[in-house]
This record gives structure tokens, C-alpha cells and sequence, in this order.
């Protein structure tokens, strides 16, 4: 990261990256070294697992551990940066039901609703033993996962991160705009000085709230759809991104 006055800058090179939604993709022109998954019918394909771990997986942690087993297939193992706002959403307000009611939580609901539960299935399902962080949603949104990554790539060549969302339960949506789908995108960035299209990240500090985004994040979009550039804005900072395709 590099600082110039008051803004920070982050430079990556994306090796790869791989999404999957469970409404259908239209196609059109996307970032380089990507790959969108198929669709599947709205359920994501994770037929390279035994029968009896795909069937404890919930819809979200299907999509996050598809992209994220792409990814590791395509670039080896790495240590990974896992991103969801509201993470396992339909998990824990069905237990919080169960709680008002005054019933028993289920041990294993638990365990599979914890927010570092899916990064930890699928460090699990790839029998890795590389670290891995697992963080929620704060003032600096899905960027903040970037920051984690950029870290990391002081220490090692490339790191993974993916980023999941699902619709939030109804009770939710009066006050907060949540996803319209379930969705996982994962990217291998690699540092700057490899070679590969560049993504550079720049965060200006400002004042006042986010502006919600309703369905996909506006980052995500841009990877679908080519855009190169475009900018975010957080509780207090707008973010800045843009793609260079640098054979």
C-alpha cells in the first residue's frame, strides 16, 4: 500500500477470479483471467465433494467453496481472505426465532452459522493448512477484504479472497438493501509487480454515509461487465478502482 496525502493505495495483479450466482448470467465481455460458473439450475456445483459433505453445505456455502475450489485448482493452495456482510443470514434468524420461542439452538446449526464457518469448510474440503481470515461486513465494506489481502502479500506471493452474499431474511429488508441473489466471487491476486492485468484500488477519505447497493456490489458488477473503472462509497471513504489489461 502506498500513501499520497490522505489517500491509500492498493495495487494487485488478478491471476484469476470465478464467480457463480444462482440466477442466470447474462454473457458479456468480463475482466481477463476470469471464468463465470454454470448456473446449475440456481445451485451451485460442488460434485467434487462426497455426497454425505455436500449435503451438510447450505446454498451459500456451496457457492463460497465452488469458486473458492476453482480458484485453488487453477493457482495451487494459498492463504485466503473469506468476505460476507451478513454471512450464513437465514441460519441465524432462524435460531433467533427458535430462541423467542424459547426452544433449543442446535449445536450443529450453530457451528454451520458462526461467521468463519465456511472459510473453514473450505480450508477443510481442501485440506489446507495455510491461514485463512474470515471478515464481516464494517465501514469499509467489501474493501476491506482487499486491505487483509494486500497485507498478507507482504509475506507470500498470492493470496485468495472471496466474497459471498445471499438475501437476507425478509424481517431484514426494510433496513437494509441485502443481496437479490446468492453469489460468490473469488480472485487470486498476486502482487503488483507480476505479470497480468493490474487492478489498482485508491481510497479517498470523505464525509458522510454509504450509498446502499442493491443486489450486486457495484465492484461485482464492473467484474461482469468489463467496466475498468468506477468508484464506491463507504460510511467514510469512496473507493476507486481501476482495471488494467497488461499482458
Amino acid at each position: 500500500m502506498a500513501e499520497s496525502r490522505r489517500e491509500s493505495r492498493l495495487a494487485f495483479t488478478v491471476k484469476h477470479w470465478c464467480f457463480w450466482q444462482s440466477a442466470p448470467e447474462p454473457q458479456t465481455t468480463s475482466w481477463p483471467n476470469g471464468e463465470i460458473l454454470p448456473h446449475n439450475q440456481g445451485k451451485a456445483d460442488v460434485g467434487f465433494l462426497p455426497a454425505m459433505q455436500r449435503r451438510r453445505l447450505s446454498p451459500l456455502a456451496r457457492a463460497a467453496c465452488a469458486v473458492a475450489w476453482r480458484s485453488r485448482s487453477e493457482n495451487g493452495d494459498m492463504p485466503s481472505v473469506f468476505f460476507s456482510n451478513h454471512g450464513e443470514s437465514q441460519y441465524y434468524f432462524e435460531m433467533l426465532e427458535e430462541l423467542a420461542k424459547g426452544e433449543h439452538v442446535s449445536p450443529s446449526r450453530f457451528s454451520q452459522c458462526v461467521h468463519n464457518a465456511i472459510a473453514g469448510l473450505s480450508s477443510f474440503h481442501n485440506a489446507s493448512y495455510l491461514p485463512y481470515v474470515a471478515l464481516a461486513g464494517g465501514t469499509e465494506g467489501l474493501y476491506a477484504a482487499f486491505l487483509e489481502a494486500g497485507g498478507m502479500l507482504l509475506d507470500v506471493p498470492q493470496v485468495l479472497l472471496v466474497c459471498y452474499e445471499q438475501p437476507l431474511p425478509d424481517a431484514y429488508l426494510p433496513y437494509l438493501p441485502g443481496s437479490q441473489t446468492t453469489w460468490a466471487l473469488a480472485m487470486t491476486l498476486g502482487r503488483s509487480a507480476s505479470a497480468g492485468p493490474q487492478l489498482q484500488l485508491t481510497r479517498e477519505p470523505a464525509n458522510g454515509p454509504a450509498i446502499p447497493e442493491k443486489g450486486l456490489p457495484n465492484f461485482v458488477q464492473a467484474v461482469l461487465s468489463g467496466r475498468q473503472s468506477g468508484s464506491c462509497r463507504q460510511d467514510r471513504a469512496i473507493w476507486h478502482w481501476r482495471m488494467d489489461d497488461v499482458s
